[in-house]
């Protein structure tokens, strides 16, 4: 029989030890996890009295579930190695939920309404609808604050303005067409 290791819970491997002609103040538990075809882990334990108790962590992330290799128990009494027990083991789920649903489908006596021969046509006449255009106004004042131009200097320095409008204007070509709209507009973003 194989013994069960669990994806999500916490467990304690847990023996009695009976040593002859040997102390067990000092000696060394461990448990050695080695999976088919994953990794290894090794879990150090306590020994206290005559009881080994070592805790094993869950395996969640670490090994799948219905994982499977072999286990052991080693032990270091007074400078000596024992290798007193071995297993096989499993991983398995502590928890779990299976939920089964049954539908009852109940048959309406609501009217119901099923439509044939669909067919899409295109219309006559198209309407064009007019898209709504976000100007950089608040970009390109921002750009003019940095070299100086505000409102009250705009005229002054006409040349600067004129060319971090067509810097930009080269920079983003699709404003171009819009670039009156950004002329008389970009007054009221200066300050």
């Amino acid at each position: 029989m194989a013994y069960k290791l669990f994806v999500d819970k916490n467990e304690a491997f847990e023996c009695e030890v009976a040593v002859k002609n040997a102390s067990l103040k000092n000696s060394i538990a461990r448990l050695v996890v080695e999976s088919e075809d994953g990794p290894s882990f090794i879990f150090k334990g306590l020994i206290q009295g005559d009881k080994c108790v070592i805790p094993i962590k869950r395996l969640k992330g670490l090994l799948d579930e219905n994982a499977r290799g072999k286990m052991h128990l080693e032990m270091i009494v007074e400078d000596t190695y024992f290798r007193p027990w071995e297993s096989n083991f499993i991983v398995e789920e502590h928890t779990s939920v299976k939920v089964r649903v049954n539908e009852n489908k109940s048959v309406s006596n609501k009217p119901s309404v099923k439509l044939k021969n669909i067919k899409i046509r295109e219309p006559k006449r198209i309407i064009k609808e007019e898209k709504t255009i976000h100007l950089p106004l608040k970009e390109i004042s921002i750009i003019c604050e940095r070299f100086g131009i505000g409102k009250k200097n705009i005229i002054k320095r006409k040349f600067d303005f004129a060319f971090i409008i067509k810097e930009y204007l080269k920079a983003n070509p699709e404003y171009n067409k819009h670039t009156k709209k950004i002329l008389s507009e970009i007054i009221n973003f200066l300050k």
